[in-house]
């Protein structure tokens, strides 16, 4: 357990020193800023488009968080070699990986505590006020995330860092796509192709279960226990994502 910290504490530490990190956050605070101005355009009230805006961009960042540092530190930490000093002690190659996914969750989440008080300071300069579908879009958002760097992660054990990045990216849109995988089955009359896209729907994680910006933008309740759920689906995708990582990488020739 000592060794996973002090990985965690070290991925911190030089996640922290990565300019992808501020860049993203300056990011987000303009995008969330023009979307002030977004709303004068539009022909739904400034509060509902600064809300779902803002939840878009949240999510945009974290997707660029998750992959451009989760991908790019395991590959760091192999093309530099750092990797082979951490290993040559006793240390365990799953608790490397539960090291570093620990580390950059953490970063994930201080990265989202900054980007939710810059949109709710936002939000309410401007007439609005949090409630709790918005909360929830929120939770659910950083959850997604975490699936995602776990995701990142998986990839990044047997592949190379622009391949795990590119499979990072596609897992994202395949993931918002699912319910149109469920559609595309019904109205398949080759019976080889429907058997492969239910493979994929049921592989692949439904990550519009995550997406809860109408229910914020349109002020609709949520079903009761739908957060819980939405990160209990998503604990069990970073768990599974994670005992596969574990698995590659402890096979995995360096």
């Amino acid at each position: 357990m000592r060794s996973i910290f002090e990985i965690a504490l070290n991925t911190i530490k030089e996640t922290i020193r990565n300019h992808v990190v501020y860049m993203v956050l300056l990011f987000v605070v303009i995008l969330i800023l023009l979307s002030v101005s977004f709303g004068d355009w539009s022909v739904f009230a400034r509060i509902q488009v600064i809300e779902d805006f803002g939840l878009a961009t949240m999510s945009i960042a974290g997707l660029l968080l998750a992959v451009f540092i989760g991908v790019g530190m395991l590959g760091k930490e192999i093309s530099s070699k750092t990797l082979y000093h951490v290993l040559t002690k006793p240390v365990a190659r799953y608790q490397f990986i539960a090291g570093k996914y620990a580390g950059l969750l953490s970063v994930l989440a201080l990265n989202y505590a900054i980007m939710t008080l810059f949109f709710m300071a936002t939000l309410m300069f401007l007439g609005g006020h949090a409630n709790w579908p918005l909360v929830s879009a929120i939770i659910c958002i950083w959850t997604e995330m975490a699936v995602i760097i776990s995701a990142a992660l998986f990839f990044s054990s047997f592949t190379s860092p622009m391949l795990a990045a590119l499979f990072s990216i596609a897992f994202y849109i395949a993931g918002h796509l699912n319910d149109l995988i469920s559609i595309n089955i019904a109205s398949q009359k080759w019976s080889g192709f429907p058997l492969v896209l239910k493979t994929l729907y049921y592989l692949l994680p439904n990550l519009e279960h995550f997406n809860v910006r109408d229910h914020v933008v349109y002020n609709m309740a949520l079903p009761r226990g739908f957060t819980e759920m939405a990160v209990a689906y998503g604990c069990l995708y970073v768990a599974l994502f994670l005992i596969f990582s574990c698995i590659l990488f402890d096979k995995k020739d360096l």
